[in-house]
């Protein structure tokens, strides 16, 4: 994990950028007085509610109530995470982000990874000059008017040519053996067993794939005739996992305007050939199925992603499989909808025979994701039939059981029993609730632990003694007033955090960042009264909201150290929860189970026993609270 952006570094960038450039650069601004205008971003609104101050370094809508500075407005607008954020601006303002905490592993892999990036770009540059300089760029060029693709968009992709040849790259580029050593560590050329090293890409259309801060990491190269195969990529790198990147989103994002929606296509083309079109919210990719990965990515950007396959079987296979690998991701609020394309056709061919309108009307028509999960499996039962309905739920329960719990599970579980008539068994079975753990013996010492080598031993239920210490609760939502209250304790009687030994944590919320920062500048100049913290906050986005929490009754919340632990308690835990869920999988099945290490039953042990502890601090808190019980 990168080291931590210093909090003097972040006011520092704040102070020499300009809201108002930043958010020009994204949505265009009227002058309006002293302020700037515009319809708000981010809710729909025919008259602009939308203000920017250059005073005050801070946009607000009337409407919506948006507000921030400008790094929050390029994290929401362009759907970045916060260093992510720091990242870009910093980029613009030619500033170099430094890093607190650092292991010298770290620090040592960044300066590998820095003339990689340099490389990369180098021959991005040298495939652009390529398609037009080149003596056999002819054909690369007509294959690309043939394609329809106009000058303006291969420059804004950054499309070039490899021409045919082993070491035109080389040639240009490894001027030394340290710049050749660097393509070949960053899979532009192929070194052979005997040390000569030749050009990974030849003859091929360059497609540049960048990340979220625009650096070139990888290319994907497209042949000009019918060589195998048709497309090639660059091979995982130090800077490039496949399974983590996705072609066209930086472009996406390059579009001033916000993105409601996103389009995962299978080629590189389809993107270009849809941004030519005007739909600029189409990816790609690369070579791999949509991971879940990708997909939490893209619904920090956008609401709803559409998924488009071919119409033939292959197709409807896939999209099966991307149906199971959004499912978990589907938090309330998001959708997921799947476009089947004529045979014969792709999104490249289609949008140019139909035109933009024509296209995007079929993307407003596209199937939501409950319509087709059970169109998909009653092919799979005789639905006429009352058996044929009994194996329907057997087959959707399991599916609607990863949707994570809320309004569009619960649904989904009303809509099969409106299908099959009847309640749906499959989900009480599993929904049923695993048996008590055994007692906690008497001296204190935790329970024994179960052989889990054996097979008669029944699903492992021990780790389940809280319900609510479950994953269920393991929601940014279900943190927001526990990090509050921390927040208020803090203002309250900042000298508590003095008595804080702050784990490293990585914040995933602007609340869960402040909470953080407080207890940091507090440690770092300790003050006795809320008075002494506020003046600490002078000059950040942050000091008017904090002085009028200060002035707020908030006579519920004790200033107590059991309100500030156990926040941090809470993200801490949140660390390891995906593993926590990994392993309690495991454990429930026995063929799964007899694969566990021993190291891998310690775990588990240990990740339930903080569970317990912030089961406990939280109700010591609620004790002493009444009002929250």
């Amino acid at each position: 994990m990168a080291g931590r952006i210093p909090q003097s570094f972040i006011d520092e960038l704040l102070s020499r950028v300009d809201v108002v450039d930043v958010v020009d650069s994204r949505v265009k601004l009227k002058k309006a007085g002293k302020n700037y205008s515009a319809c708000c971003p981010f809710h729909n609104e025919n008259t602009p509610s939308f203000t920017v101050s250059r005073d005050k370094q801070f946009y607000y809508c009337f409407g919506c109530g948006a507000t921030g500075s400008a790094l929050k407005f390029v994290m929401e607008f362009d759907g970045l995470s916060f260093p992510d954020a720091v990242e870009k601006l910093a980029d613009a303002s030619g500033l170099e982000v430094p890093r607190e905490q650092q292991s010298r592993q770290q620090i040592e892999q960044q300066k590998e990874q820095e003339p990689l990036y340099t490389r990369m770009q180098e021959s991005a540059d040298f495939f652009m000059r390529q398609l037009r300089t080149s003596d056999s760029r002819q054909k690369a060029v007509d294959y690309l008017k043939g394609r329809g693709l106009s000058g303006r968009a291969a420059k804004f992709f950054g499309i070039g040519y490899a021409p045919p040849g082993w070491d035109n790259l080389q040639s240009e580029l490894a001027s030394d053996n340290e710049r050749n050593k660097q393509l070949v560590t960053a899979g532009m050329l192929i070194e052979k067993e005997d040390g000569r090293t030749y050009d990974r890409f030849r003859d091929r259309i360059m497609f540049p794939i960048r990340d979220v801060r625009g650096r070139v990491i990888a290319f994907g190269g497209r042949v000009l005739g019918d060589e195998k195969p048709k497309y090639l990529n660059s091979p995982e790198t130090p800077i490039f996992q496949k399974n983590r990147e996705l072609y066209g989103l930086y472009e996406a994002r390059k579009i001033r305007q916000k993105l409601t929606r996103i389009l995962i296509v299978e080629g590189y083309m389809d993107v270009v050939a849809l941004a030519e079109y005007g739909i600029h919210y189409a990816v790609a990719t690369l070579g791999t199925a949509t991971s879940e990965h990708h997909l939490r990515r893209l619904f920090r950007t956008v609401p709803e992603i559409i998924f488009c396959f071919d119409g033939d079987q292959a197709g409807r296979t896939a999209a099966a499989r991307a149906m199971e690998t959004v499912l978990p991701v589907l938090e309330d609020g998001l959708q997921a909808r799947f476009l089947f394309l004529p045979d014969g056709e792709d999104p490249d061919t289609l949008v140019r025979q139909e035109g933009r309108d024509a296209f995007e009307q079929r993307l407003n028509q596209s199937r939501h994701l409950p319509e087709f999960l059970f169109d998909h499996l009653k092919e799979q039962v005789d639905f006429d039939t009352l058996d044929g309905k009994a194996r329907l739920d057997q087959l959707a329960a399991p599916l609607i059981s990863r949707i994570p719990k809320g309004t569009l599970r619960d649904l989904m579980v009303a809509e099969l029993e409106r299908q099959i008539g009847v309640h749906s068994r499959a989900m009480d079975k599993l929904a049923e609730q695993p048996e008590p753990p055994p007692a906690e013996p008497e001296h204190g010492h935790s329970p024994v632990m179960p052989d889990y080598h054996t097979e008669q031993l029944p699903a492992a239920q021990w780790y389940a003694q809280d319900e609510e210490a479950s994953s269920s609760e393991d929601t940014d939502e279900r943190l927001v007033p526990i990090v509050e209250r921390a927040i208020l304790a803090l203002i309250k009687h900042p000298s508590l955090a003095s008595e804080i030994a702050l784990p490293e944590l990585e914040a995933q919320t602007d609340r869960e960042r402040l909470l953080l920062e407080i207890i940091r500048k507090l440690q770092h100049s300790p003050q006795s009264s809320s008075v002494g913290l506020l003046i600490q906050w002078i000059g950040t986005p942050y000091h008017s909201e904090l002085t009028q929490l200060a002035n707020a009754n908030h006579s519920n919340i004790k200033p107590v150290l059991a309100e500030v632990s156990m926040a941090l308690k809470r993200l801490q835990n949140r660390s390891y929860e995906a593993e926590f869920q990994q392993l309690k999988a495991m454990f429930e099945h026995s063929e799964t189970r007899k694969k566990m290490s021993d190291d891998d039953i310690r775990k588990l042990k240990e990740y339930q026993r903080q569970r317990r502890e912030f089961t406990a601090a939280r109700g010591d808190i609620y004790l002493n609270n009444p009002r929250q019980r």
